[in-house]
């Protein structure tokens, strides 16, 4: 009789282990394994679908007739791209004008770049660091009433180059190759109008 009871008692409890092995554990692995899977959706949404959305917006802030009206003749799109990652977000356009300049023999670009980070000191320390690098040389000026920090540079001969710092955005633009046809009026118009919709 206590043999048998032995023999009862020792199967309940192979079958309560083949229970245990097959149930809590593994929902336990589910139930986690899940709650990864909702999380990382979310956190996509915030670090790549939201700055998309963004640089769509920000791919057109320089758009290409005022470009035209920067070079003073017909151009075109000749490269652009956009990125976001570790915070950042980045756009970046170049506009060609489409004929050699007969009186100076040079083809005019506008090489435009957007970024957006986290924080404003993230922006104002690169704005900081790269105007310090540059307030050696002549032409520099500063910008009033432009974001909240800007400055304007050019050798008068080569090329016109503006930053604006507004918040935690930046704006570098710049226009390479100045010719008979280049205007820094509509350049520096160009670039409030840009500022103002930043």
């Amino acid at each position: 009789m206590r043999i048998h009871l032995k023999f009862i008692i020792g199967f309940i409890g192979i079958i309560s282990m083949m229970l245990a092995c097959h149930s809590p554990s593994n929902t336990g692995d589910d139930e986690q394994s899940q709650s990864k899977a909702q999380s990382l959706p979310d956190s996509n949404i915030i670090a790549v679908n939201q700055p998309r959305e963004i640089s769509i917006r920000s791919v057109d802030l320089l758009s290409l007739p005022d470009a035209e009206k920067i070079l003073g003749e017909k151009a075109h799109v000749s490269d652009s791209s956009a990125s976001a990652a570790n915070g950042q977000l980045t756009v970046k356009r170049t506009f060609t004008a489409d004929n050699v300049d007969l009186e100076t023999r040079k083809k005019g670009n506008i090489y435009f770049m957007f970024e957006e980070f986290d924080q404003d000191s993230t922006a104002h320390k690169i704005y900081s660091d790269i105007k310090k690098a540059n307030e050696g040389h002549p032409g520099i000026m500063n910008l009033s009433g432009v974001g909240d920090e800007a400055y304007f540079h050019s050798d008068g001969e080569n090329f016109y180059f503006v930053l604006v710092r507004k918040d935690s955005k930046l704006l570098r633009m710049k226009l390479s190759k100045i010719t008979s046809h280049s205007s820094k009026a509509e350049f520096l118009n160009v670039t409030r109008k840009i500022v103002a919709d930043m």
